[in-house]
């Protein structure tokens, strides 16, 4: 039986803000608590089509305010949240995959639009820093994996706010950037982005 004397884990509950100055996004911890945190046997598949990474549990009590748009801090390790379930009676359940988040800046090609006079024209779109889980993508034969020997392919996952599309840039620190090439949106919590680069074998 879940009690309060078993929530023994400090953690931060982090929200996404943005600093319009910068145009960059960040976690920010809105407010701790405590949990029950179990390790998962089995990886916890955060990314739709990337490969998982070690899975957790926490038993916290329950937060109407905490949904999947928010992550965790815990032990100073980033968790991404993928499911929220009532537990016992004033608790709830959560699972998260542990992950590490890079920090990324996105390039954006320019937008169509129209000018004053309604003539089409070239929108530029101001560069944008986030936090980002790069994986690598799940390979299901090995054709797939011959073919990508000289073109690397990651998956980023991003929260809800970072919107991209295929042809933006995105970079890595201190890294050469990957194209956009495939945009997943249609899950209500997250983005995925399918990015490849060219590499010398």
């Amino acid at each position: 039986m879940t009690t309060g004397s078993g929530l023994r884990e400090h953690i931060q509950i982090q929200c996404l803000t943005h600093c319009p100055e910068t145009n960059a996004f960040n976690w920010k911890t809105e407010r701790n608590t405590w949990a029950a945190v179990e390790q998962d046997t089995r990886k916890n598949l955060f990314s739709s089509i990337g490969i998982g990474a070690r899975g957790l549990t926490f038993t916290l009590r329950r937060n109407p305010r905490l949904t999947l748009h928010n992550t965790f801090l815990w032990r100073g390790q980033f968790c991404v949240l993928t499911a929220i379930t009532d537990g016992a009676p004033g608790f709830q359940t959560v699972r998260a995959a542990l992950a590490e988040p890079a920090i990324l800046t996105a390039e954006p090609q320019d937008r169509k639009g129209r000018d004053a006079l309604n003539r089409p024209s070239a929108i530029q779109q101001a560069a944008l820093t986030f936090l980002g889980i790069l994986t690598e993508k799940y390979i299901r034969n090995e054709a797939e994996e011959v073919f990508r020997t000289n073109l690397r392919q990651r998956i980023l996952v991003t929260p809800k706010a970072i919107l991209l599309r295929p042809g933006d840039l995105v970079r890595p620190r201190g890294e050469s950037p990957y194209t956009i090439r495939q945009t997943l949106d249609l899950d209500p919590w997250k983005n995925e982005y399918v990015l490849e680069r060219q590499e010398d074998v």
